[in-house]
């Protein structure tokens, strides 16, 4: 026979190709019917129209039986690729809709790692235990460059992150506390003024960071100068220092909530408008995952 001409390829339907395949698999027109719950005539016409539009022979008919030809098994085989192509599409659907082997990579401020994280990441593994989950922790600056390089699917940074080019919004803004412990004399306070910290040993935070030079301006405002005596990059540090007695501090009401069953008391400041800002970011150019929704949605539902 001919060869097919590109142009009448369409002509073959995927029913065709569904009742040859039937055939192939199972020996028989008859059985073929069966399994598809048509007739047999029906399996008949279709692989006629088969061959018809392929311009090929694929079944010998002695005596009625269907033989297979040389052409039929080759088709076959080429039929059989497509189709585990197809059963690893769905394979891979279902994988996706359970989150099997995802890798969702996580880039957070020192702040977060150091309170929310940890609990959203084991809700989020007891709710997806397919996915794995890489934590990055690190400045502000070196995660927009993970953005940038897709090394993190997603970033929670600083509020004097630079966020051009990126996809970003405010993630949280909350008031500042002062972290004391119980025993000190003023724990039995409510709330606390900037005016009760005028003598007090201080632990600040780094001046480069935009919470302690908003803090420096509001004492500068009130009249105040403050008396630090220790600097530290992390919420966290200040909250420990706190505990060991060091002195007293303006911190990030998140991390100084990890520290209450430790002793720490975290007292609500009156005046300052002192406050806590975290930006949650993403490369523009890359969809976000349904498991990085999913973990954002979490890490929302931890805040106060």
């Amino acid at each position: 026979m001919k060869s097919l001409p590109a142009h009448d390829a369409k002509a073959v339907s995927t029913r065709q190709i569904e009742v040859f395949r039937t055939v192939m698999q199972l020996g028989s027109a008859n059985r073929a019917a069966a399994a598809l719950h048509v007739s047999q005539p029906a399996i008949t016409q279709l692989l006629q129209q088969l061959e018809s539009r392929a311009q090929l022979t694929l079944f010998d008919r002695p005596k009625g039986r269907l033989v297979p030809t040389p052409e039929a098994h080759a088709l076959m085989e080429e039929i059989e690729r497509v189709y585990e192509g197809l059963g690893a599409v769905q394979r891979k659907i279902v994988a996706l809709q359970s989150h099997e082997d995802t890798v969702l990579r996580i880039g957070s401020l020192h702040a977060m790692a150091a309170s929310i994280m940890p609990g959203v990441l084991a809700e989020f593994q007891r709710h997806y235990p397919r996915t794995r989950c890489l934590l990055m922790v690190d400045s502000s600056k070196v995660l927009r460059e993970a953005l940038f390089q897709g090394a993190v699917d997603l970033a929670f940074l600083g509020d004097e992150a630079d966020t051009s080019g990126l996809v970003s919004s405010t993630f949280y803004e909350l008031p500042a506390v002062c972290a004391l412990p119980a025993t000190h004399p003023l724990a039995r306070k409510a709330v606390l003024d900037l005016a009760d910290l005028r003598d007090a040993p201080l632990i600040g935070l780094s001046a480069t960071d935009p919470a302690q030079r908003r803090l420096e301006q509001a004492f500068s405002d009130a009249g105040i100068t403050p008396r630090f005596v220790i600097e530290t990059p992390y919420s966290a540090t200040q909250c420990a220092l706190v505990l060991a007695g060091a002195g007293l501090a303006i911190t990030n009401p998140l991390v100084a909530a990890e520290h209450a069953p430790l002793g720490l008391r975290s007292i609500p400041i009156t005046t300052g408008g002192v406050h806590f800002r975290a930006l949650l970011a993403f490369q523009p150019r890359q969809a976000q995952s349904r498991a990085a929704q999913e973990f954002v949605s979490l890490c929302r539902k931890r805040l106060p």
